[in-house]
């Protein structure tokens, strides 16, 4: 039987998680009906193409041995069957010997393409069914995400009181950074002591000292935190240290599920099949852009980085006082995060990962892919247009920071910069910005004929490795209740333009304040969004070190573009050395 897709225009929109969902939805009422009642038989033609889909979404092998058991079906049954499709062309054979005695089953391009007319329009008939979406409308497959825990147009509640409280007898101390969500947190601490039961007490401390007190805090017998907020990337090197405990058993005994939370973001607190974290304050980066300057000069918001140099050229000095971007060039961290996020704009991590269906695998790194990539071609086209961009900056940049930056572009002193969401609400939240309701929001521009990302960031709650076991599982009920969907939407209230869940974005009140959730939404939905550019490995830091300089010091003409690529580089791979990566 051959599926007509009726849907073309939905494949584009559905990601690689979305897919597997729509695989783990149908087996599970296929399993319903075949398995738990009589009202029908195992059909191993669908579990075989199943489990070849799956496979190849996660990127793992697929030998006929495994097929044939996953057809749940007699051996020379199961046998008959892959035989029937390979000849239907929907699966195809790889030798992986020269002698073609050893070799590996695949879909083939029509399977693939088969299967996803046939998940779009399983996500259209759902959300026609659940009232997600509209069948009359384009757009009715983007009005939600398959598998999220959310109604549309639900509007949450205020904060409900635990029913039964934390107890007040020891604090629950919790570290985070100065950023807007823990700085909220700090001001309605008496709030939470009251629906928590509890008696809380935060700490909180910019970026290089929250990371140094973590490291502290591991050094203690029995750490003094009860909850420590982990920026993203730091995920694997506290993960490998010891400094914090995988939770795992604790979602599974306490039946949490993160399928409200977007995938990429939850993913990002992820190391080695393990979650670390429950994220509370994720944020993305984004092209922002002045719509109204962009107009002026007839330009719409560039998609790619030939265009964004062209816009840049074209805005700088369009008017008295007008930078055509400004950039976080200054010294050390900031300048370093924007080289390793420019860098996925042409193609490539920072170093050698694994390539998936959608993008570079970041949940399986072994010692091969430890090899550091800043001296390659896609380096150098990353240092070439900063350095080019850097001609079109705001004079301040190579002073910036992400608070100076973000003030430059609300001021109306830039037509364009590139920022993290959270900070967004600078000048969408202040009507007396420059830029206050003037700004469109877009994934980072690529190099033409690339797909464009937008690296994820932000923070996650994680649990110190040496909490007892009651500590542990008083921390959890705080973690697990400050990162529902009405504590997010109270977040953003407050003036956090941040959401992890999609159940919080769809709140029309949470929608009002900005246009930005959506457009958030949208992106997690079409793959954008990605944790790759910022690989969670140990020695991330180490990394941002030496960019921090070498970078730095090449858009000030102290070095040269090829001293700076070889110089990094070198540097790097001593430190994989050194710790035994290869």
């Amino acid at each position: 039987m051959v599926w007509i897709s009726k849907c073309p225009k939905q494949i584009k929109h559905m990601t690689r998680e979305e897919m597997l969902r729509v695989l783990a939805f149908v087996g599970s009422l296929r399993k319903l009906r075949d398995k738990r009642t009589a009202l029908g038989s195992i059909d191993a033609r669908w579990n075989i193409i199943s489990y070849a889909m799956e496979r190849h979404l996660d990127g793992k092998l697929l030998t006929i041995t495994s097929l044939a058991d996953a057809a749940e079906v007699p051996y020379g049954t199961a046998m008959r069957r892959i035989g029937e499709l390979i000849g239907e062309g929907l699966l195809m054979r790889r030798p992986r010997s020269k002698s073609g005695k050893s070799f590996s089953l695949h879909p083939t391009r029509e399977l693939i393409n088969q299967f996803q007319d046939y998940a779009a329009e399983f996500k259209r008939t759902v959300g026609e069914t659940f009232g997600f979406s509209n069948s009359e409308t384009e757009e009715a497959d983007e009005n939600f995400y398959f598998g999220g825990h959310y109604m549309a147009s639900k509007i949450l509640s205020y904060p409900s009181a635990m029913r039964i409280g934390v107890g007040k007898d020891q604090p629950i101390r919790i570290l985070g950074p100065v950023d807007p969500t823990f700085i909220t947190l700090k001001k309605i601490a008496s709030q939470l002591n009251e629906l928590c039961g509890a008696q809380f007490e935060f700490t909180i401390l910019p970026l290089d000292q929250l990371h140094e007190e973590m490291q502290e805090n591991q050094r203690r017998v029995r750490s003094y935190y009860d909850i420590v907020a982990v920026d993203l990337p730091w995920i694997g090197q506290l993960a490998d240290s010891g400094a914090i405990m995988p939770m795992n058993n604790l979602i599974k005994e306490h039946h949490y599920r993160g399928s409200d939370f977007h995938n990429t973001i939850w993913q990002a607190a992820r190391y080695r099949g393990q979650q670390f974290g429950i994220p509370i304050q994720p944020t993305v980066e984004l092209l922002f852009c002045r719509n109204d300057l962009l107009k002026n000069v007839g330009l719409s918001i560039p998609s790619t980085t030939d265009e964004l140099l062209h816009a840049a050229q074209t805005l700088n000095g369009s008017q008295r006082g007008l930078s055509g971007v400004v950039m976080n060039f200054g010294r050390g961290t900031p300048v370093a995060h924007t080289f390793i996020q420019t860098m996925a704009d042409f193609g490539s991590p920072i170093i050698n990962l694994d390539h998936t269906v959608d993008g570079f695998d970041t949940d399986n790194i072994t010692s091969t892919n430890y090899r550091p990539l800043i001296n390659t071609i896609a380096g150098r086209e990353t240092a070439e247009f900063l350095r080019e961009l850097l001609n079109f900056s705001h004079p301040e940049s190579l002073l910036c920071d992400w608070d100076r930056r973000i003030g430059i572009f609300s001021r109306g002193q830039a037509a364009m910069t590139y920022g993290w969401s959270i900070r967004a609400a600078k000048f969408e939240l202040d009507e007396n910005a420059l830029a206050h309701g003037k700004v469109g929001f877009a994934p980072h521009p690529a190099k033409p004929g690339l797909k464009r990302v937008s690296p994820v960031g932000g923070f996650a709650l994680t649990l110190p490795a040496s909490l007892d076991d009651e500590s542990a599982k008083r921390a959890w009920k705080v973690m697990e209740y400050l990162t529902r969907p009405e504590l997010m939407k109270l977040y953003v209230q407050s003036g956090n333009l941040t959401s992890p869940r999609f159940s919080t974005s769809a709140d029309p009140e949470v929608q009002a304040i900005s246009g930005m959730f959506r457009v958030i939404d949208q992106m997690e939905q079409k793959g954008t969004l990605k944790v790759w550019p910022r690989p969670p490995i140990p020695e991330f830091n180490d990394i941002a070190s030496i960019l921090g300089q070498e970078i730095y010091l090449m858009l000030n003409d102290q070095k040269t573009i090829q001293d700076t690529l070889t110089s990094a580089q070198n540097q790097i791979d001593k430190v994989f050395r050194n710790n035994g990566r290869y």
